[in-house]
Order: structure tokens, then C-alpha cells, then sequence
């Protein structure tokens, strides 16, 4: 297999992006994304963000979801977490994707992805493709689309070292998702 070559640099910004939001914990909601009834805690669903190489080591990159049970419906709810609709990767990672498949056949794109230190293989970016995804916002880095969202959320996880404390609203702001809750659509976020 022919080895693609990415600058260190980047391999450094999307890593930082991805593995700095390892176990951090979701617990935002207000009420059912259903039928706007009141939610009582249910329990925490580990989910897995991304899949990346870490000094030689595959790791998987996961958070914390809490769920909830609406007292009035009976529905369990999802906390808000930086996932879209249905996909089983963090929306990074689908960002990522997104952008890639756009210059690149979806073969291609898992390559670099690869190169880069993120594990996903074609199949999974051609579904993405196929997701209704907003819109991505993406700055061409060394000839790559690289998406926003991770580039912003490099930057605040390379301020822990300062001892900042990155908050899950950072994370979906930085992420494209509402960051107020009583005027979203919160029944898409649920996965």
C-alpha cells in the first residue's frame, strides 16, 4: 500500500483535536426531545468519538452521554453531544469525511485519514455522504480540506496545558451545534 504523505504538523492539530475530548462527559439537556415533558437521569452510555493511532497504538477515543427518562412520555433522551443524527463517529470525524470525499474518491479520502493517524475505512465515509450533514466550514491546510470544527477544537484542547478547563458547551459550539437550548430543534440531536 502506497504511504501518502501528510506534514507532521497536521497529523499534530487533528490528534490534539480528537484524543483531547477522550472521556469528557455530556450532561446538557432541558427537557424531552420528544415532547418537551420533564427528564429524570437514566444512565451514561459510553460512545465512541473516533478511532486514531497514538504513538503506534490504535485507541479508541470515547465520551460520556448521559441519558435520560422523560417522566411524561417514557422516551429515553440523549444528553446533547457533538454526534450527528445517527452516525456512530463523533461530527468531527464526519466533518473530516465530508471534506475530504469532496476532492478525493472515498478510497482516497480513508487513505489520508489514515495517513493522518484517524482509522475509518471507505464504506464508513461514503455513508456519510449519504447523511443529511449540515453544511461543513473547512480552511484548506497543505492542500487539504481540513474542517473547522476540528481546527477549533485543536486550539481549545492545546490550552489545557495552560490548565484551561474545556467545557462541554465549548465543545458544541466549537462543534456547529445550538448553543441555546430553549430555541433548538433538540429531537435531531437525539442518536
Amino acid at each position: 500500500m502506497k504511504v501518502i504523505k501528510i506534514p507532521s504538523l497536521l497529523s499534530s492539530v487533528i490528534i490534539t483535536a480528537l484524543s483531547g475530548i477522550d472521556m469528557m462527559e455530556f450532561t446538557l439537556i432541558n427537557h424531552c426531545h420528544y415532547c418537551k415533558g420533564q427528564v429524570k437521569f437514566h444512565d451514561i452510555r459510553i460512545k465512541r468519538f473516533a478511532t486514531v493511532i497514538e504513538n503506534g497504538e490504535r485507541r479508541n477515543i470515547s465520551v460520556r452521554v448521559h441519558r435520560y427518562y422523560c417522566q411524561e412520555c417514557g422516551k429515553l433522551c440523549y444528553a446533547r453531544a457533538p454526534f450527528y443524527p445517527n452516525t456512530k463517529f463523533g461530527s468531527p470525524v464526519a466533518d473530516l469525511c465530508m471534506t475530504l470525499a469532496w476532492d478525493h474518491s472515498f478510497n482516497h479520502a480513508a487513505k489520508i485519514l489514515n495517513s493522518v493517524g484517524v482509522i475509518i475505512d471507505r464504506g464508513t465515509i461514503r455513508n456519510f455522504s449519504a447523511h443529511e450533514i449540515p453544511p461543513v466550514s473547512y480552511a484548506k491546510i497543505y492542500g487539504l480540506p481540513i474542517p473547522l470544527s476540528v481546527c477549533y477544537l485543536s486550539d481549545l484542547f492545546s490550552r489545557k496545558n495552560w490548565n484551561y478547563q474545556v467545557t462541554q458547551e465549548e465543545i458544541l459550539e466549537v462543534c456547529g451545534f445550538p448553543t441555546k437550548m430553549e430555541t433548538a430543534d433538540l429531537s435531531q440531536y437525539s442518536p
